[in-house]
């Protein structure tokens, strides 16, 4: 079974507090994705604090170490189902030892970009998460250009496991790049601002503030409940479109975001993803079409 097919099936039996069956099927995974073993740990040890067993996850999350996996401390520290480690000094180690063995080599990779037929009506710039591969984040994308847009795809400098995923690490850093981007590409076109998870979160910050000027308008997957940004008294209003998950632990802190959006005079979609997590659904593409004609000027 294809690890995102497995974590769909544990996510449907959390869902129906099934739980002994949840965590069964997890620990089948259990060093079963040598290709994504840091990430497919920490989701292990993710799904065993779902199910009360928290000695096991820390166990886990340890043997993974032992073996020389490592994660940045983010993904361990802010992740909604391991937050009942928090506070433990075995978890704590954990922390400690892996953002020590963390690689901090920067990683210089091009944007991708997908031109759509003729010439483009808008620019679409998606930042990814905390945990992503460019390539396979990029072709989620990739959709937009059916809608006209150009989708310019770019990629943190910086590795956050030792599977090789990218996130944004240093945010001054990846609000220059991405500022840089825009303002290369923008070209007197719309540019929305789009994200997933951390990059989400990115997307939405940047845009209200004016960090990313060329920003017209803003689309949001999953933003997170950590360090979202604070709504006062904006000098603009761009459209935008939010994306939970019914299963997201983030869904109420997005839910309540969007609606203090609503507050402050945002026009800004709001969809709840049915039978879906902190994940994307499987028709992402229709729902980013739909998306993208909310957000872009008429």
């Amino acid at each position: 079974m294809f690890l995102g097919q497995l974590k769909d099936s544990v996510v449907d039996l959390l869902a129906e507090g099934r739980h002994a069956e949840a965590r069964e099927l997890a620990m089948r995974a259990h060093g079963g994705y040598p290709k994504q073993r840091a990430l497919t740990e920490a989701w292990v040890a993710e799904t065993l604090c779902r199910t009360g067993d928290d000695d096991a996850a820390i166990a886990v999350l340890r043997e993974a170490l032992d073996e020389g996996l490592w994660w940045w401390e983010e993904i361990l520290t802010i992740n909604p189902p391991l937050r009942s480690l928090l506070g433990r000094a075995d978890f704590a180690e954990i922390v400690r030892r892996s953002e020590q063995r963390r690689d901090r080599t920067p990683q210089d990779v091009p944007p991708m970009v997908y031109e759509p037929e003729g010439r483009p009506r808008g620019v679409l710039v998606p930042l990814h998460a905390r945990t992503d591969r460019h390539r396979g984040f990029a072709r989620r994308w990739s959709a937009a250009c059916e809608a006209g847009l150009l989708v310019v795809v770019p990629q943190s400098r910086e590795l956050t496991t030792s599977d090789g995923d990218v996130g944004w690490i240093d945010e001054d850093q990846a609000r220059a790049q991405v500022a840089q981007l825009c303002a290369s590409v923008a070209d007197g076109l719309p540019v929305v601002l789009a994200g997933y998870s951390q990059g989400a979160r990115f997307a939405l910050e940047w845009t209200m503030s004016d960090a990313v000027p060329e920003a017209t308008g803003f689309l949001a997957l999953c933003p997170p409940e950590d360090r979202m940004p604070v709504i006062a008294d904006p000098a603009r209003r761009p459209r935008g479109y939010v994306f939970t998950g019914e299963h997201d632990d983030d869904r109420p802190a997005a839910e309540r975001f969007a609606a203090e959006l609503a507050r402050h005079g945002f026009d800004t979609g709001l969809e709840v993803m049915a039978e879906t997590g902190h994940t994307y659904p499987k028709d992402f593409a229709e729902r980013l079409l739909r998306a993208l004609g909310h957000v872009l000027p008429h």
